[in-house]
């Protein structure tokens, strides 16, 4: 195999990759990235409990229930889809309806509108990678080309991965978490947030929610990978069937 074939497949495999990651993205921002089952794999209910009655600026969270919980992540998850819109209206209530204050605070929602333009970023970045994969799907297909195998794909990703996973282990979940916080958003925009200060922090348990929601995001991205490969290698291997067929029938 010529270097640049190699460099095309290695495109192919990176763009289609890309475009798994976009598809799970919107496969889980549809049940709120799995909120009500980590909800109770975290204990999220006994974290409010402990740090509702700390913050600073607003009270009484800790009287709100998980449906209330659940909830609201929910509205920050439409929102984050919806260009921030609708952040500074949320409020929490008490079971029976009560009003009790506003969710987030000025800088929290700056921080989430912020985290909102990265998602349309990313969906520019993904929708572009998937027409590109797409494009290179169709002209392997029409010159006859043979697609890289599910196999090799395969191992490519999952060594990418596992490398990935185990520089985040060494240089520690938390620190990395920072890090590409630090890289991505503008340096005059809080993005760190105490207990005692954000009650978003407390209804999403950060960083820890977003580790569990990483994983899941990364499971359903590798079947997507695998399972549209594989499928792509049963149909091209029926054409060429069809294809040896058609020719011996001509012959």
């Amino acid at each position: 195999m010529t270097w640049s074939k190699k460099i095309a497949f290695a495109f192919y495999s990176l763009f289609g990759l890309i475009s798994a990651f976009l598809f799970s993205w919107i496969v889980l921002a549809q049940v709120d990235f799995g909120y009500s089952g980590l909800y109770e794999v975290m204990d999220i209910k006994a974290h409010v409990k402990k740090f509702g009655p700390q913050n600073r600026f607003r009270r009484h969270f800790h009287l709100t229930t998980k449906d209330e919980h659940e909830r609201l992540f929910s509205a920050i998850n439409d929102a984050i889809h919806n260009d921030g819109k609708g952040l500074d209206k949320l409020a929490y209530h008490t079971p029976k309806g009560q009003k009790l204050n506003t969710l987030l605070r000025v800088p929290e929602v700056v921080h989430l509108k912020d985290v909102a333009n990265l998602v349309n970023v990313f969906f520019w970045i993904g929708g572009l990678a998937f027409l590109l994969w797409l494009a290179a799907t169709a002209y392997f297909f029409i010159k006859r080309i043979e697609l890289p195998s599910v196999k090799i794909q395969s191992i490519s990703i999952l060594a990418l991965c596992a490398v990935a996973t185990v520089v985040t282990l060494i240089i520690g979940p938390v620190t990395v978490f920072y890090a590409f916080h630090e890289w991505l958003f503008p340096e005059n925009h809080q993005w760190f947030f105490y207990y005692q200060e954000s009650l978003m922090t407390i209804l999403m348990k950060a960083p820890f929610l977003f580790g569990y929601i990483a994983i899941l995001l990364v499971v359903l991205a590798l079947i997507v990978f695998v399972g549209v490969n594989w499928m792509l290698a049963r149909v091209e291997r029926r054409l060429i069937e069809n294809n040896s067929k058609g020719e011996v029938a001509n012959a």
